[in-house]
């Protein structure tokens, strides 16, 4: 029996895969959990053999829920289930060691065979994707997750004051990591980096 952990902060998505999971006689969900914070405490009790995880959530993203598992057990096995279905967050995923991606655009039946190859010691990569070896090289690969985290927000059209109060900083920090960001990706404004988002593939499902 694989034993599975779900995260995702949407109570229909997990209800979708209590009913796809529930038919499946060779999996069995042990936990879920609806944040970041709840699954980083859950999972490690309840030692599941793959987690399902979104990768945006209410109190963080897949990437450091990728990372902060793998700290603490570098043989956990992770899908990712997300709207992204392309630009640099998937490779990211991957590259920070995730065993699988899939979009939630496609058929419940990929979820179940992701959970089953990575179960089994393998890798899954949705097809939407274009292959593994597709997968493009961004500009944003260069940012860590909260540099990606504030560049999101920075594009939503977000002033620093409210970017510092949600990520629970200072205005002059959020100074910081705009300047850092920009540097990173040699721009020199939001306009530039909104242009170039566009032409990468990270503004879609921000």
């Amino acid at each position: 029996m694989i034993h599975v952990f779900i995260v995702d902060d949407h109570s229909l998505t997990r209800a979708g895969f209590r009913l796809v999971i529930g038919d499946a006689i060779d999996i069995a969900i042990v936990g879920e959990a609806a944040n970041a914070a709840d699954a980083l405490a859950l999972i490690p009790e309840l030692n599941p053999d793959v987690v399902l995880c979104d990768f945006h959530l209410p109190d963080g993203d897949g990437l450091y829920v990728v990372r902060q598992l793998l700290a603490l057990d570098p043989f956990m096995k992770i899908v990712v289930v997300s709207m992204l279905e392309g630009g640099p967050i998937p490779r990211q995923l991957l590259r920070a060691g995730a065993k699988g991606y899939v979009t939630k655009a496609s058929d419940f039946a990929l979820v179940l065979q992701a959970i089953r190859d990575v179960a089994a010691g393998g890798r899954f990569l949705d097809e939407a994707l274009g292959g593994e070896d597709l997968l493009p090289y961004s500009r944003f690969d260069l940012l860590s997750a909260r540099e990606q985290e504030v560049v999101r927000m920075i594009i939503r059209g977000e002033e620093r004051r409210s970017i510092a109060d949600k990520l629970g900083m200072s205005a002059s920090t959020v100074g910081s990591y705009r300047s850092r960001i920009y540097e990173k990706l040699q721009i020199r404004d939001r306009e530039a980096l909104l242009r170039l988002a566009k032409n990468e593939g990270f503004d879609g499902g921000l």
